[in-house]
Order: structure tokens, then C-alpha cells, then sequence
């Protein structure tokens, strides 16, 4: 059967919907596996397919961290599916140690939430998501001594049984099968949904926060903590429980890309990144080894050993509020009707540092509301079994994208605050084809992912609003779903020449932003375009990639764009070449920059329920504390006051440290009379 698809028309509609198409049908095509993990598209494009590790291979450590993991899971989820009944639900989660309630109680003004529920469960902290924001925040509960419950949407896969095939990954381990995009289809969305979350799947790459973005963040949003001791001693922190290292060999598309940076007269560096052995290019699949230092090998077998419990398979709904009263909370501080007798007495709090929020003497906002929980669902339709999580502290740690679809649905607005500032890190490609007889083959998927760039680019000395440049690690469908479409013989060839293409990626630090609103089934919707500003910073870094593929001595560089003139063709002589070059750019810059022409990928997403120094521009105060709701924690990249310009997992990692330091201070009289608090294991 052959299929042709007409582009000619150019409304912006039919291009949306082309592109939107032609990514979902090439990916689709090309990540479709047999019973054998195979594809018979991939030998003529030199691709091996998935190279899974035998359980003896995994790194030893990790192997012992998964165990704790493990013990600490409580997967209903899995069990729901099994056809478990309510009742079998709650004797499953008693034996794992949760504390069910025995039996459910009549409805009430204060229970009104548990009506027609299949279990309830009470604990002192529910954390909803288990990636970088989680992470950090649930070791340092549990090492304080709180009982912690992690609500976690996705499941769980040991590391030996990995298939590291590209679909199955992204069915299983993304956000929506990784076919989640923006309302006008131009950014596709990769976010994980997954035990660990962004950090199982993530490429490794693992910058501190800038310090221009330190000082952008503490002098113009308010928010002193992040130019403090405290945040860079949290940084240290995380960095060291992540081993995170700039110590590797690079592989053959990043040396390419390293060539032509310094060719034409472009710094450049190694990326710091969190793996212990950084040979391997499936990490975006799941680490096959163990040797990366994701959630589920650190901070997360961290918080098991102490106690948390991570139910999986289970969906958070909404957070259960309250109106404050003078008996539930004084100055947004939990007392004696939510912590189970145990008040934040004087002898408690002066415990605390006096400087510290969490103080009893120290003066915080009024909050109107409490929260009291979190209500989630095992399945869905009229088989699906009611959750409901009891506690004071809840703690949202579901990313950008669904944090703020959590409060909405919640009906926790905050001035209108919730959803807006999403910041996107939108990226773009530019594919350049080298000769596999003089270069060899580049196999942009072997080797460590993403660790070339320059730190020329991104404009750090200026106002740091500029564009990273560097090298992704891409398989099939993510290459098919993004390299430009020339018609069918062009793509034809494009994967011919997959295995000795490098390509160069740019993101840029966006200054302007989006919006996260939710349907009328509560699912989030992205609202985004890219800024005219964001435009020209894209603009300038694929200028750098096209000059740098060209400097590394590619034969043919493609812009990103579909059209005819935007392939670059390159004979190899100087003399030609230089003028060809310039010609090229300047037509590339007068054109202007159409984002309905290329393809966009985000694999950050930030901003979204931000902290600031007001309620009047933000959703959080600096301790991570929703401004309408006490006892309400923002712990992920959502609380970013404007987008970090590098790749954000140590950032989240290290607010989310943050803000669990704070909890762990004021709610340390939850752990009372039940367990001694134990020492915080991770200073530095």
C-alpha cells in the first residue's frame, strides 16, 4: 500500500494538524516491535535495537536499593486490576503497614470526603508523585521521623527487566505515551509517569542552579533562601547523594559537536551528570545498569528504609481542605484536632531555629484553609475504588503539569496564580549528515546522553535569557517524530542516513510563558506559544548549530525547517563553503522564525504554582507553603519562579530539600510520643 500525504496547503490549521499527524504515524511505525523486540525498519537504518542487561550486570548498590524500594511499594493499583475488592484492598495495605481505618465511618462535616470510599488510610504527610520534587522532600519526613505516603500514578520496573525498547518505554514510563502536546500541537510534551519520574527516565544531565538565576530569583521574586547557605548547602546536598560527575568520555556525536563548537571559537564544557558509568545511551528508557542515580536509587529507597510507603497505580483526585479555625491551625501551624493529640507545643518549637518559619514565635500569614488529605481513585468508571489519605501535610510533587491540574481540581485557585507562568524550555533540532567513509558512523544513541555543550551560548553574563546548545541521545520514533518533512523520498533518505547523522539541539531559556487550565473531565491542558523574544534566542542557537555541523565537517545541515532552501549542502572545500554558509544563514535570519515550520519538543517543565514574596503573584511562599491552604507544600518544578535556563532536576531536587528541611522542622511533633526523630543523614 503506498500513502501519500499532501502538504501544499500552508493555512496554519492543516500545518498543525500535518505535523501533528506525520509525528504520530512515523513514531508509531518506528517503535512497533515484534514478539522479538524487533523492527524491521531498524537494520537499514544501523540501528541495533534495545540491548537489555542480565540481572548479574545491575550495579550491586542499586540492586540493594530496590530491594528497600521495594519493600516500601504498596501497589494497588496492580491488585485493583487482579479484581481485588475493597476489602481485600484494605488487608493488603495493613499488611504493608499502612494504618487503615477499620471501618468506615458515617459521613460528616469533617469526614465528608470519605463517604462511599473503599479504603482510608491516616498518616501525618501524602506526598502526590514520586520524581525529583518527592524524592528529597519524603527521605527528609521520614528521616524525621513522620509517616510518610507516596501517591504515585505509575508502577515500578526492577532495572533487569527492562525492555529498553523505545515504545514500550514510552507507553509505560511518559506522560500521556509521550504524545502529549501543547493546544496548538507545536510542542510535544515529555514528562515521566513513572516510580522516580522525570529522574528514571531523564538523560542524566544534572546542573546546579545558575547563579544569575540565584540572584535573579532572590533579588527580583523576593525570595532571599536562594542566594542563602541554606539552599546552596541543599544543593550540595543532593549533588553528593546523586554523585553527580564530570568525569566521562564523550561519545561520537558529542565529540563531533565539542569539534565544531570550538572550530568556530565557542568555549565549551562537560555537563555535569548523575551516572556512575556513563557508557550507556537507554537511560531515557529506564537505566538498564542501575549505574544512574534516579529517585528510586537514592532518596526514594532512602525514605522506604525510614518507613514512607509508595502506592502505586493509584490517581491523586484532589486534596481534601478544610476552613481554618483557631483549634486546627495558628499562623498556618497545625495543632491538637490534626496531629493526633500531639500539639506544636512551646517545648516543640523551640527546637526550631528562632529565624525559622516554622518557629512559634515567628509571624507567618493567616491561612483560610486547611488541608486535611487527598482523595485518589484505583482504576477508572464505575469499577473504580475510592482512596482517601488522611493527614495534615500534603505535599504536591506532581510536576508542572499536574500540580497545578491537582489544585485546580481542587478549586484552589490563589488569585488566579495556579497554572499561569509555565515555562517550557522549548527545543529544536538541526540534523546534519556526515560521511560515514571519512567520519565513521556518529550512532547518536550509543554512548553517555547529552554531555557537550557551551557556555557561551545561553547569554550567562548578559540577562541569561539565551539558548543551550548540545547533543540529545535519539532512537527511531523520536527521530522520525522530529526530523523535517521534505516528502516521502526525502525522509526515505533520512533514515538511510540515520546512523551517521548527528543532531545538534537547542532549548532555549524562555522568557515568556503559558498556562496549565484543566478540562471538564479535570485533565490538564498546556496553553503555549513561543514568545517573539523566545523566537529570536531559538534563532540564535541554531545559528551555532548549523555553523558548528558545518565546522565539524557535516556534508549536509538542515535548519529544522521543511522547505526546500532549508538544507544546507556542503562540499567540503573552504573556499566554497564559507560564502555558501553565509548565504545560507542570512536567508535563514531574513526568513524569520515560523514555529508552525519546525518541530518542538519540551523536556522541562516549570513554573506553574511558583513561589514568590507575595500571594499576589504566586502560589507558594518561600518554604514551599501554599499561600490559601496550610499545611498545603509545593515540592517540584512547578514552584520555579521563572524557567532555571539548564536542565532542572538538581534545582527541584534541592528546593524540594528545602522545603522538606522546613516541614520536618515544623511538623517534628508529629513523631512525638510514636518514634524519636531520627538525625537528617544528608548534610554536607
Amino acid at each position: 500500500m503506498h500513502i501519500t500525504i499532501a502538504t501544499s496547503c500552508s493555512c496554519l490549521v492543516c500545518v498543525q494538524a500535518f505535523k501533528a499527524l506525520q509525528g504520530l504515524i512515523m513514531s508509531v511505525v518506528l517503535t512497533a516491535v515484534d514478539d522479538k523486540h524487533a523492527n524491521p525498519v531498524w537494520p537499514g537504518m544501523g540501528y541495533p535495537g534495545p540491548m537489555p542487561v542480565e540481572p548479574s550486570k545491575v550495579n550491586p548498590k542499586t540492586v540493594e536499593a530496590h530491594k528497600a524500594l521495594q519493600a516500601g511499594l504498596v501497589p494497588l493499583g496492580r491488585a485493583h486490576e487482579q479484581g481485588k475488592s475493597p476489602a481485600q484492598l484494605r488487608d493488603i495495605a495493613a499488611a504493608k503497614g499502612l494504618q487503615v481505618q477499620d471501618a468506615l465511618r458515617p459521613s460528616g462535616p469533617e469526614l465528608e470526603e470519605e463517604a462511599g470510599a473503599g479504603l482510608v488510610v491516616k498518616c501525618d504527610a501524602v506526598v502526590v508523585g514520586s520524581g525529583a520534587g518527592a524524592g528529597p522532600c519524603t527521605a527528609l519526613l521520614a528521616a524525621a521521623g513522620l509517616r510518610v505516603v507516596v501517591l504515585e500514578k505509575g508502577t515500578f520496573t526492577p532495572n533487569h527487566e527492562l525492555t529498553l525498547t523505545e515504545g514500550d518505554a514510552l507507553c509505560s514510563m511518559y506522560e500521556q505515551d509521550a504524545m502529549m502536546c501543547t493546544e496548538d500541537g507545536n510542542i510535544f510534551i515529555w514528562a515521566g509517569a513513572t516510580v522516580g519520574g522525570g529522574t528514571r527516565v531523564n538523560w542524566c544531565v544534572s546542573f546546579r542552579t545558575p547563579e544569575h538565576v540565584r540572584r535573579e530569583w532572590s533579588e527580583e521574586y523576593g525570595l532571599p533562601m536562594f542566594t542563602s547557605d541554606r539552599y546552596t548547602r541543599a544543593m550540595d546536598a543532593v549533588c553528593k547523594r546523586l554523585g553527580v560527575s564530570e568525569e566521562y568520555k564523550h561519545g561520537k556525536q558529542a565529540q563531533t559537536m565539542m569539534d565544531g563548537l570550538q572550530a568556530i571559537g565557542l568555549k565549551v564544557a562537560n555537563m555535569p551528570r548523575n551516572c556512575l558509568s556513563h557508557d550507556c545511551g537507554h537511560c531515557c528508557f529506564g537505566c538498564p545498569t542501575g549505574d544512574k542515580q534516579d529517585m528510586t536509587t537514592t532518596f526514594l529507597a532512602d525514605a522506604a528504609r525510614d518507613g514512607a510507603k509508595i502506592v502505586t497505580g493509584i490517581y491523586a483526585d484532589k486534596i481534601i481542605t478544610s476552613p481554618t479555625t483557631s483549634t486546627t491551625a495558628v499562623n498556618g501551624q497545625v495543632t491538637d484536632a490534626y496531629t493526633n493529640g500531639h500539639s506544636a507545643s512551646k517545648a516543640n518549637s523551640e527546637q526550631i531555629p528562632s529565624n525559622h518559619p516554622g518557629h512559634a514565635g515567628h509571624a507567618a500569614p493567616s491561612r483560610a484553609q486547611q488541608a486535611g488529605g487527598v482523595v485518589g481513585y484505583l482504576g477508572t468508571g464505575k469499577d473504580r475504588v475510592k482512596c482517601v489519605f488522611k493527614a495534615p501535610i500534603v505535599v504536591s510533587s506532581a510536576g508542572s503539569i499536574n500540580s497545578p491540574a491537582l489544585l485546580l481540581r481542587s478549586g484552589i485557585m490563589v488569585n488566579g496564580n495556579v497554572g499561569k507562568n509555565l515555562r517550557l524550555h522549548p527545543a529544536a533540532t538541526t540534523p546534519a549528515i556526515f560521511s560515514e567513509q571519512e567520519h565513521g558512523r556518529i550512532n547518536m544513541w550509543q554512548g553517555p546522553m547529552m554531555t557537550a555543550y557551551s557556555p557561551d551560548a545561553p547569554d550567562w553574563e548578559g540577562g541569561g535569557y539565551g539558548p543551550m546548545v548540545s547533543t540529545p541521545p535519539v532512537h527511531p520514533g523520536l527521530f522520525a517524530s522530529g526530523v523535517p518533512w521534505q516528502g516521502g523520498e526525502a525522509f526515505k533518505a533520512s533514515l538511510e542516513h540515520y546512523s551517521n547523522t548527528a543532531l545538534a539541539c537547542t532549548y532555549v531559556r524562555d522568557r515568556g510563558s503559558g498556562r496549565v487550565t484543566i478540562d471538564k473531565q479535570g485533565k490538564p491542558r498546556l496553553h503555549y506559544t513561543i514568545s517573539p523574544f523566545d523566537q529570536k534566542s531559538m534563532w540564535k542557537g541554531l545559528d551555532i548549530d548549523i555553523r558548528a555541523m558545518a565546522a565539524a565537517g557535516a556534508e549536509r545541515v538542515n535548519n529544522g525547517g521543511c522547505g526546500p532552501n532549508d538544507t544546507l549542502h556542503l562540499s567540503g572545500n573552504p573556499a566554497e563553503d564559507g560564502p555558501r554558509l553565509e548565504k545560507f544563514l542570512t536567508r535563514f535570519h531574513a526568513a524569520g522564525y515560523n514555529p508552525y515550520q519546525r518541530a518542538h519538543l519540551s523536556m522541562h517543565q516549570m513554573g506553574t504554582c511558583r513561589m514568590g514574596a507575595s500571594p499576589h503573584c504566586s502560589v507558594a511562599d518561600s518554604e514551599g507553603q501554599c499561600w490559601d491552604v496550610a499545611g498545603l507544600y509545593i515540592a517540584d518544578a512547578s514552584c520555579f519562579p521563572t524557567a532555571s535556563g539548564v536542565n532542572p532536576m538538581i534545582t527541584t531536587e534541592s528546593i524540594a530539600y528545602t522545603v522538606g528541611e522546613g516541614i520536618a522542622a515544623k511538623y517534628q511533633h508529629l513523631a512525638g510520643k510514636r518514634r524519636q526523630p531520627v538525625d537528617i543523614k544528608y548534610d554536607v
